[in-house]
């Protein structure tokens, strides 16, 4: 697993941590030399057996951890929370401090050295772990996180606490007994130890989770895999949904990939939103376990991760390709269930074109977790439609060959880019050498231009001459360019798949359909920076966009005025290039960037309000946001907010930028409750061509491929 950067859920903030400091403080635990310590990175268990004591009310830990080394040495070095104060217990040595090292949390570097070469040794340690919640991420994605504390809502510890003895790279094994407060109940990974009373995994992990506070369980066993739901007040309804569901998405990918690698899998109710996937547990917000589209969207990513990520583990080195396929194999795979595929691959590079500017673009070997929005639409984004065109190029069984290689030749190790090309070169007999060095390692995307169809009728058979260019500044892409071809006729279709090595090219298609129209990659099976004229106006563009007016009504009343312009203030802490304008002050609107029209009252209200209304009927009332492209100038989108009521005002600021993905979202009440979103119909662009005839009869019709695995 790449632990704390699981997928963010749809509508909720990004709540997983991946500072800048933990990622650092991973690197130097890479870079520290452990020359007593030949086998620290080459893979080989040590053991922790941990007695644990948790106080909440004081915020203590006390500690006893017998380490068993996979061989004897002479000296051991690790690291531990500054606030923990370790004395050796067993052999006799000598335990050096050697430096501290400072961050968001504070950790010491010790040396053990022993009177003889020893392959285990206990230590016991005590103190307090208590570091509050902060905000992290970039721009329109902040998120309350922590490395760790203990308190009377609860305990979270993980890797990044430092709350056990860590040396080097190698993976681990444990057994831990665990005391806690009467009510509370502790989770990590693994099985239960009798009466509740600690946990144990003995297969290879890469950290030690602890997670406890007055938690209610519920459990069932199907298939003996034991799921179990963890809440902090008792509601049998919501844990039956959650058990229930479990149990669906846990068939399915042992289905698809290959048996689950665990004895349980927990869902655990945080103290603050999160969205965390740990090997057999995932930890999720109060507020986001009670919204109803978490089963069925963002929680089945969460379970799968438990075949990448937790089972599966990212060797981040070569780029982190667990978070991209778990979102290809969990949430775009149910899309493509509900025939949606197109749509939600048609978002991924949406938001690369909302978020993704030439200065902020990296290569997919340089991901390593979410940082925002801009890390989220290259990391995931990108990758999963890396996994796509892989499945386009070998076709649906060879790809799950490829998957279940994976899976089966890597459980409980480190596996990189390098051994996902291994895999697939392996199960289809090919080189894709050009492939991924391609996707992996270039930055930007192709943009590719529908230059010219000439439609020539015969007897013997008809022809279609299409030329297609890339225009991206850089050298390029090989493609595999899907085209589609409608005709007159009922299921009058054809695919052709063009293979495109050169800036310009031309071919000539033999068909033997009547055609009516082609489109160029009309499902979005290419990774490519999207023409305007295919992307609906959506609320991202204004939210992604590295420089964006808001303009607010002069002559609204003194209250509105104060909470329109609290609203853009709010939102200038995570988008500095929101600039602040009022009505009176300019004579017309702005041409250069992407703007926000504020109020009803707004004096450029009304001209907006005219494209918006042809198409918003029915979006009326109550609090709305609305976008359009300006009719004038397809790459400005502008944006339409009016409210009548303040305190609805005061919430959207902070719910509106989670519905980046839609056109226009409608809201009700004071808090304010979503009632309606969506996105614009797109019914002609400029990557399509249609035969300038008339056409009677039935034409054949586009429709989506069938799913890589039904439910």
């Amino acid at each position: 697993m790449i632990p704390l950067i699981p997928k963010p859920y749809t509508d909720k903030p990004d709540t997983h941590d991946s500072s800048a400091f933990i990622k650092g403080v991973f690197m130097l635990l890479l870079l520290l030399c452990y020359s007593s310590l030949p086998y620290a990175n080459a893979g080989f268990q040590t053991h922790h057996t941990l007695h644990v004591e948790i106080i909440p009310d004081s915020g203590q830990l006390i500690v006893t951890d017998r380490l068993k080394l996979p061989e004897a040495t002479h000296s051991f070095e690790f690291l531990l929370h500054a606030n923990l104060i370790p004395t050796l217990s067993k052999p006799e040595g000598r335990l050096t401090h050697i430096k501290t090292l400072s961050g968001r949390v504070p950790v010491n570097h010790y040396r053990l050295d022993f009177k003889s070469s020893a392959s285990a040794f206990t230590l016991n340690y005590k103190g307090q772990i208590a570091h509050a919640l902060s905000q992290e991420g970039e721009r329109a994605s902040l998120r309350q996180t922590t490395p760790g504390t203990i308190s009377k809502k609860g305990v979270f510890l993980s890797a990044s606490s430092f709350w056990y003895p860590q040396s080097g790279s190698a993976l681990i094994s444990f057994s831990m007994q665990v005391t806690l407060p009467e009510g509370w109940r502790s989770v990590s990974q693994g099985r239960s130890l009798p009466n509740q009373t600690g946990w144990v995994e003995l297969q290879p992990q890469e950290e030690i989770y602890l997670v406890a506070a007055p938690y209610k369980r519920f459990q069932k066993n199907a298939s003996g895999i034991l799921t179990e739901v963890y809440l902090r007040e008792d509601n049998k309804p919501l844990a039956e949904r959650y058990l229930q569901a479990t149990d669906r998405y846990l068939s399915l990918y042992e289905r698809l990939i290959g048996p689950y690698p665990y004895s349980k899998f927990s869902l655990v109710e945080n103290f603050w939103e999160t969205g965390y996937g740990m090997p057999s547990f995932t930890l999720l917000g109060p507020r986001v376990i009670q919204l109803p589209f978490i089963i069925n969207t963002s929680y089945p990513h969460e379970i799968l991760h438990n075949w990448w990520g937790n089972g599966v583990y990212t060797d981040s080195t070569s780029g982190n390709w667990s978070e991209g396929l778990t979102t290809y194999l969990a949430d775009h795979l149910i899309k493509e269930q509900q025939g949606e595929g197109s749509n939600y691959r048609r978002n991924s590079l949406q938001n690369y074109v909302s978020y993704v500017t030439k200065q902020d673009d990296f290569p997919l070997i340089e991901f390593r977790g979410n940082q925002g929005q801009i890390s989220q639409s290259i990391g995931y984004g990108k990758t999963l439609m890396l996994f796509h065109m892989l499945r386009k190029e070998l076709g649906d069984e060879l790809f799950i060959a490829g998957i279940r290689s994976l899976y089966k030749n890597y459980q409980f190790r480190r596996a990189g880019f390098n051994q996902i090309q291994e895999r697939f070169e392996a199960v289809s007999n090919r080189s894709l050498e050009l492939f991924f060095n391609q996707w992996l390692k270039r930055t930007g995307a192709p943009t590719l231009k529908l230059v010219d169809v000439t439609y020539q009728p015969s007897t013997s058979g008809n022809k279609l001459t299409v030329s297609i260019e890339q225009t991206q500044p850089k050298a390029p892409f090989n493609l595999t360019v899907p085209l589609f071809i409608s005709g007159e006729g009922n299921n009058a279709t054809e695919w052709h798949t063009l293979d495109m090595t050169k800036r310009k090219q031309t071919w000539i298609i033999n068909t033997s359909l009547t055609p009516v129209s082609l489109a160029v990659d009309p499902l979005f099976d290419l990774f490519r920076r999207l023409d305007d004229s295919e992307i609906p106006s959506s609320l991202s563009q204004l939210f992604g966009a590295k420089k964006v007016f808001a303009i607010l009504p002069n002559t609204a009343t003194d209250s509105m005025k104060q909470a329109y312009q609290s609203l853009v203030t709010e939102w200038q802490q995570r988008q500095p290039g929101l600039t602040l304008l009022w009505d009176n002050e300019i004579t017309a609107l702005p041409k250069q960037a992407h703007t926000w029209i504020i109020g009803r009252s707004n004096r450029y209200a009304s001209e907006l309000l005219q494209h918006i209304d042809r198409r918003a009927t029915g979006l009326n009332g109550g609090t709305r946001a609305i976008t359009v492209r300006n009719p004038s100038q397809l790459n400005q989108t502008l944006g339409y907010i009016e409210s009548d009521s303040i305190e609805a005002i005061k919430g959207l600021s902070r719910k509106l930028p989670h519905y980046g993905k839609y056109s226009y979202a409608l809201f009700n009440g004071n808090e304010p409750s979503v009632t309606k979103r969506g996105e614009w119909n797109i019914t002609d662009n400029a990557m399509s061509w249609t035969l300038n005839r008339n056409v009677s009869g039935v034409t054949g019709k586009l429709t989506e491929r069938p799913p890589l695995i039904t439910p």
